[in-house]
């Protein structure tokens, strides 16, 4: 990276620290962001500091000695120690200097506090949302089995992280409320910019053309699933209002795309698309999801439903329930917001109701098609030029 400050000082760097694979850690935001900033002539780059190669062999070791401390329990969450982000930023620091540093990660950590100025370095954060959040709210999923020590460490250095910042971006009004009632973040320092559907724009202008051509109304109601976690996201209660639709005699469908239990996958109104790995099979994942009548998840927490924006992206409309970030989301398309605990026989009444008056569904395709851009990594990188000055 070149050295020299007048070159650099007006350089904006877009850093991941959590990332072993570009395309989906951090949903995928750190890819797309990068390579939408980049081509806009907002970044300079995209770096991934996740620690690689034989010169990260002493933090791996780290990282083990942490594990054995703690016994005979899995202890997991060591990404959330000090002793993590300290040893990323002491060999990276430096290569930032005279840079701006807008960071995906919630934690800069002890050093990068101690040092950056002496750098020149300007941090920035941009977050789904905070790690008091993410703890808690998805504690009975993914986060129940992370160290407490370590989470409680964080939420100091996450404190820290926040004070330092020139800014703090999150991707929704709850988390930025989160951020100023729990952190004392103050609300000149904040910005809200909801983030963007996980879809190359190259692909896409491609394929555009094709997809409108395709659009129309048909008697059966195709209703879309996107995720890999299907309980947290609702798959369960999705299917069943399908089968009551059906049972009453609507020509409900659901097609499905990520993970799906064996005896949902089997129905015979379920088409079960598996895994699709966006990295290759692109195309295939758009030509499935642009083809929908409407998009549904559940999720019961979820601080950005990327999921949600890829069928807003296509132009399809979306039920969603009301938690965490998804009424951000929901607002750049159109749509349905419903209570995170919605029966299976109040979601089949909106799918019948939604047959039964088919301008109503016409008329929320055709609101999701007009707006589809705002579901655009472009629409962040241009709000992101007023938060990162």
């Amino acid at each position: 990276m070149d050295g020299s400050g007048s070159t650099i000082a007006a350089r904006k760097i877009l850093v991941g620290l959590d990332v072993k694979d570009d395309m989906h850690a951090f949903s995928g935001t750190t890819y797309h962001l990068g390579a939408e900033g980049v081509r806009a002539g907002f970044l300079a780059a995209t770096e991934h500091l996740f620690p690689k190669g034989m010169k990260a062999l002493p933090i791996y070791a780290a990282a083990a000695w942490w594990k054995i401390r703690g016994g005979l329990r899995n202890r997991r969450g060591f990404k959330y120690t000090n002793a993590y982000v300290d040893a990323v930023w002491r060999r990276h620091l430096a290569r930032f200097s005279g840079a701006a540093v807008i960071s995906n990660f919630q934690l800069f950590g002890p050093y990068f506090v101690r040092r950056h100025r002496s750098f020149d370095v300007v941090p920035y954060i941009y977050i789904d949302g905070s790690l008091w959040e993410y703890f808690n709210t998805y504690a009975p999923f993914d986060t129940a089995g992370i160290d407490k020590e370590a989470m409680q460490q964080a939420l100091i250095t996450e404190q820290e992280s926040y004070d330092n910042a020139r800014a703090v971006v999150v991707m929704s009004a709850r988390s930025a409320n989160c951020l100023a009632e729990r952190y004392a973040v103050p609300r000149e320092k904040m910005h809200v910019i909801p983030p963007a559907a996980n879809i190359p724009e190259p692909v896409l202008h491609r394929l555009e053309p094709r997809i409108e051509e395709r659009r129309g109304e048909r008697d059966a109601l195709v209703v879309g699933f996107v995720g890999l976690a299907a309980e947290r996201k609702g798959l369960p209660v999705i299917a069943a209002a399908v089968q009551l639709a059906r049972s009453r005699g609507r020509d409900v469908r659901l097609n499905v795309i990520g993970n799906c239990p064996p005896e949902i996958a089997a129905r015979p109104e379920v088409t079960y698309f598996g895994r699709i790995d966006k990295r290759t099979d692109i195309e295939r994942f758009i030509e499935i999801v642009s083809a929908l009548d409407l998009g549904c998840m559940l999720s019961r927490a979820e601080l950005a439903g990327i999921a949600l924006l890829e069928f807003l992206r296509l132009g399809v409309p979306v039920i969603a329930s009301d938690v965490g970030g998804i009424p951000d989301i929901v607002a750049l398309g159109a749509g349905e917001l419903v209570s995170p605990d919605i029966t299976a026989e109040e979601l089949a009444a909106i799918f019948t109701r939604l047959i039964e008056d088919r301008d109503r569904l016409q008329r929320l395709q055709r609101l999701a098609w007009e707006k589809r851009h705002r579901a655009s990594w472009k629409r962040v990188v241009d709000d992101l030029q007023y938060a990162v000055v």
